[in-house]
């Protein structure tokens, strides 16, 4: 049987923790990262908060800052990546054409001295024109890679 008239004192109340009046996040705070009483305080703000001044111009200029070596380099790869695809672009062109030609001439009924003639021009033609594709394909990848390196050394 339980008697009620006993009391142990008076009845605990549910909040465990700190004890009222104290502070633990300010205990937490390391001294370095406190406010100051000397920061600037927000209108409307309570006391001893700081005002923050973001400037959305000055955070944009450091990521531009910071990025401008890497978006350069990605431009210059983008041209040099257009360069190379209208040169081959040009190479299959050439190809394309000289296929064609040899098409027509093995098609065309003449004698074998003519065919072998006129094969043989073609193939001159053709190598003519893939030396000059050589060439242009040296001077681009001496010019790509100067681009890169004025890139990667400024």
């Amino acid at each position: 049987m339980v008697n009620s008239e006993k009391s142990s004192g008076p009845a605990p109340n549910a909040r465990r923790g700190a004890k009222a009046g104290s502070n633990v996040a300010a205990r937490t705070i390391p001294v370095q990262l406190e406010p100051d009483a000397s920061a600037a305080v927000r209108p409307g703000a309570g006391a001893g908060t700081p005002a923050l001044n973001f400037d959305p111009g000055v955070a944009l200029d450091a990521w531009r800052r910071a990025l401008a070596p890497a978006l350069r380099a990605q431009l210059e790869a983008l041209k040099a990546i257009e360069r190379f695809g209208r040169y081959q672009y040009s190479f299959a062109g050439d190809y394309l054409e000289w296929s064609v030609a040899q098409a027509r001439a093995g098609l065309a009924f003449r004698t074998p001295a003519e065919q072998v003639a006129s094969q043989t021009t073609l193939a001159t033609q053709f190598g003519e024109k893939l030396q000059g594709r050589v060439r242009e394909f040296v001077n681009l990848a001496s010019e790509t890679r100067a681009s890169f390196s004025d890139c990667w050394g400024k």
